[in-house]
């Protein structure tokens, strides 16, 4: 009996491992060469009939970031294991951080166009928006780590470019070149701007800003990210780096929700497999690829989208009236820094 669960539990980890590859890639190969055997020896292991080791099993699960824990408890529908990177106080974890972004990006990018999608439930512009500007991404890093991560350095520091790594502004321009060759719905509601805006207002307020001009040219960015996402809904394509469609095809939805959204929720699905990647503590991601919990995040976020307005495509009133509102606060924050 034993040995049928075990062999049972290595059948689903190889069908779940199958599913998270890209369709142009062979599952023996990989495993023939991730475990450093033959592609025979690999084929009886996807076959069941030569068991995985202990060893075998943790290098599969980190290679292919798998948790062997859902299989293992997978009659247990409130048992869901997380995935997630700790970031502290060093500017080397941060480059990190990002680097992971860019990575897991890098690996929906291996699939086909129509195999993969992103659904982002947005209580704040998602990240990858901001970084289509270089001037906005360097204080998106700054304030991270001056105001969240109270990194050493940025203490007394007020906020210019010369602060922030040029590699991590390339990082940063890296992930959103990723991000606009993936097919995306995201969902905004009436908050979804204020937290970016209510950012540059704090620092302009606390003196944190190095001068005026560089706090009006970070407003300045901000205008330019809502113009680029207004032509985005506007065509239904991402804009690439060159503010030129990413793309030939539809690849962008957005939705305007009545209903507060409460923290950032992304689903990713690349052929069949999902994760749900969930925030905490302002910007830092737990994943998870369990079944139950992926499932039931789709079905949120498509409730959510039911209940949502389409405001990209042909809905130009409604699109009209949310960039409207989003204009408008922006420019009584550029008022108010012109004249203090």
């Amino acid at each position: 009996m034993a040995k049928k669960i075990q062999e049972s539990a290595q059948a689903l980890l190889m069908q779940r491992i199958k599913s998270a590859l890209p369709g142009n890639m062979s599952l023996v190969d990989e495993l023939a060469e991730l475990l450093e055997v033959s592609n025979d020896s690999a084929y009886r292991r996807m076959r069941g009939e030569t068991q995985l080791s202990i060893e075998e099993i943790a290098l599969i699960c980190k290679h292919f970031r798998i948790s062997f824990d859902s299989f293992i408890n997978s009659g247990s529908d409130n048992f869901v294991s997380f995935t997630y990177h700790q970031l502290s106080s060093h500017v080397s974890t941060f480059r990190e951080y990002l680097q992971g972004i860019k990575n897991d990006l890098g690996q929906v990018l291996k699939f086909a166009e129509n195999d993969r999608q992103i659904i982002f439930a947005a209580e704040d512009i998602p990240v990858f928006q901001h970084f289509a500007h270089p001037y906005l991404t360097a204080f998106k890093i700054f304030y991270w780590n001056k105001s969240i991560l109270n990194a050493k350095g940025y203490e007394d520091k007020k906020f210019e470019t010369t602060h922030i790594d040029e590699d991590l502004l390339q990082i940063a321009a890296d992930i959103y070149d990723a991000y606009s060759k993936i097919n995306s719905i995201e969902i905004w509601s009436d908050d979804t701007v204020n937290s970016t805006l209510k950012q540059i207002e704090f620092y302009w307020d606390a003196g944190a800003f190095n001068t005026k001009q560089d706090a009006l040219r970070v407003c300045e960015e901000v205008n330019l990210m809502l113009n680029r996402i207004r032509k985005q809904a506007e065509l239904n394509i991402k804009l690439g780096l060159d503010n030129k469609p990413a793309g030939t095809e539809p690849n962008y939805s957005l939705y305007h929700s009545d209903v507060m959204i409460g923290n950032n929720c992304v689903l990713s699905t690349t052929g069949g497999m999902k994760g749900a990647y969930i925030s905490y503590h302002t910007f830092n991601v737990m994943l998870t690829t369990n079944v139950n919990f992926c499932n039931e995040t789709e079905l949120w976020l498509k409730n959510l989208i039911r209940k949502s307005n389409l405001i990209s495509g042909v809905a130009e009133k409604q699109r009209y009236r949310y960039f409207k509102r989003a204009d408008e606060v922006l420019k009584q924050l550029v008022t108010k820094i012109e004249n203090d």
